[in-house]
């Protein structure tokens, strides 16, 4: 027999937030915003990569890729689904035994600070849920509560603890039942193509987020979702964490996983 995800228990018995978010669309339709934004009723962010920068983007070291931001073609497999992140963090780490890529993730890791005030602009209009692979292969199974930020979300969900992983169809369906609520009426937000189309498959609406332009994609984020008039402030460009030597090998080391 299948295993199917716990029932999930009901967040909100009296019906109070549900209430407000259904207020705070119909008043962005008056404002004359996109019906299309009326309809959505959730927001899936994927944490590596949105809500926490890639390593490409805050790790310089010498000779360490630097993905999208250099025309890697091997990232670029990534992106079209034709390689895991897991197989290219693997091959990083097989081309770099004097990294730990797991303890660079620990020790460069952290929110956005742009995502942070998209999060706090979004916090109580929709429902918050944050849509990882696999967080707890490099944080430790304790990685809600590493950064306090996470409090923001309404859920997190690891697709390794439902199902399958991102990109599967079956992801964002198992996703999208562990929240309540019909993928129909989720916007899945992502920075590889390939996990969107998984997404839009499952019947998802998707925003792509270009990590060489997080402001840019937060704000069109806002627009998909009718909230267009709350600005973000840019966070700041260039916050890397310069690595003499790599990190001492941690409980949770490098590995194939995604996150």
């Amino acid at each position: 027999m299948e295993d199917r995800p716990e029932p999930v228990p009901e967040l909100d018995p009296q019906g109070w937030a549900t209430r407000r978010r259904q207020s705070v669309r119909r008043a962005a339709v008056a404002r004359g915003a996109d019906p299309a934004a009326a309809q959505i009723s959730a927001v899936l962010l994927d944490i590596g990569g949105v809500v926490i920068p890639q390593l490409f983007e805050t790790v310089s070291v010498p000779g360490f890729p630097r993905g999208p931001f250099n025309g890697d073609e091997r990232y670029a497999a990534v992106q079209r689904g034709d390689l895991s992140e897991r197989e290219y963090w693997a091959g990083v780490a097989a081309e770099r035994p004097d990294l730990d890529v797991g303890a660079l993730w620990r020790s460069c890791s952290y929110v956005r600070e742009d995502v942070r005030s998209a999060l706090g602009a979004l916090a109580g209009r929709l429902r918050l849920v944050g849509f990882t692979n696999d967080m707890a292969h490099w944080f430790g199974e304790d990685w809600p509560r590493r950064f306090p930020e996470f409090r923001l979300f309404d859920r997190l969900l690891e697709a390794s603890k439902l199902g399958p992983p991102k990109p599967a169809p079956e992801a964002f369906l198992l996703a999208a039942q562990a929240i309540g609520g019909p993928p129909e009426r989720c916007l899945f937000v992502d920075d590889l193509q390939a996990n969107l189309d998984g997404a839009t498959s499952a019947g998802m609406r998707t925003r792509y987020f270009d990590v060489r332009d997080p402001s840019g994609s937060l704000a069109a984020l806002l627009d998909d979702v009718g909230l267009a008039q709350l600005p973000v402030p840019p966070g700041p460009r260039g916050r890397t964490v310069r690595v003499a030597r790599a990190p001492t090998l941690g409980r949770f080391g490098a590995g194939p996983h995604g996150r």
